[in-house]
This record gives C-alpha cells, structure tokens and sequence, in this order.
C-alpha cells in the first residue's frame, strides 16, 4: 500500500484529519455476537433524584485495553454520586461528561457495572454515549508483516506493538 503519487511525502500524525487514509475497512452484521463490546444502561427518575445504572458486557473474542466509556451528563455543579463501579471514573465538569475507565477487560471481567446518581433530568440528557478501546488483535486478522520504502533503499524498523 502507499500513496497514489509516490513523490509526496506521506503527511505523518496527521492521519484522516487530512483525508489521508491508506486503508480503511468496514464491518456490517447483524450478528450482535461480534459487537466486541456491549453497553447497556437505564436512567429512572424517583423523586428529585435520577438513578443511573450501566452495564457492559464483552465478547471473548478479543481482550480490551483503555476502555474509556463516555455518558453525557446534565450541567452539574459537583460531581455526580457513584455508588458502584468496576474500574475508575473521572467527573468532567467543562464537557459534562462521567469518563468510565477499565484498563483491561479480559476473562477476568467480562462484564461490570457502574451506578451513580444526579439530580432529577430528562433521560435524553445521557445519550448518546462514545466509547474508546484498543485491542491487540482485528476481526479481519490482518496483520503488516513488513514495511518496504517506495524508493528503495533499507526498510525502516518496524515492529509489532506491544502493551
């Protein structure tokens, strides 16, 4: 793979916020067992508070690094009230955003919860949620084996990413 014209430089830490893209590859199913990560999650209002509970659930067909699961908030003053969470948080104030963070899932912890509480708020304040992972391995199994430059000469040092 390369660039269509070979005498551009490629435009390194840039990536497709230039539109340079080298491969780009899409998954369709309706087979929700290949969704590597599953969230569900329920606000109810009860009185002048509203309860949130969030559950996750993960395929074992892929262990997750630096799980950060993202909830939108209604404007808050203090930090929502956390009852009960599998892995860290971290209350963003500026964004309104609850940061829900797992380093690893693995078979260890497959699925997990959090629960917290805010003040009383129309649910449609908490979707919609953005996640971010990383795994070591793709659904494709595509793997770069070698890096060879365009214009000849050594190859440069290329190497599997580790954790």
């Amino acid at each position: 793979m390369g660039l269509k014209d070979p005498n551009r430089p490629f435009p390194a830490g840039i990536g497709d916020a230039a539109g340079v893209g080298l491969l780009k590859w899409r998954m369709q199913s309706t087979d929700e067992s290949m969704v590597p990560l599953t969230i569900n999650y329920w606000p109810s209002v009860s009185g002048n508070e509203t309860y949130v509970s969030i559950e996750y659930e993960a395929s074992s067909m892929f262990d997750l690094w630096n799980v950060v699961i993202f909830v939108p908030l209604p404007a808050l003053r203090e930090a929502p009230n956390v009852r009960q969470v599998d892995g860290e948080w971290r209350f963003d104030p500026r964004n309104s955003l609850l940061e829900w963070s797992i380093l690893l899932i693995d078979n260890s912890n497959r699925s997990g919860s959090m629960e917290f509480i805010v003040p009383p708020t129309d649910s449609s304040v908490f979707f919609l949620i953005s996640v971010n992972f990383s795994a070591t391995n793709t659904f494709s199994d595509l793997k770069a084996v070698n890096v060879l430059p365009q214009k000849g000469g050594a190859p440069p040092k290329f190497g599997q990413r580790t954790q």
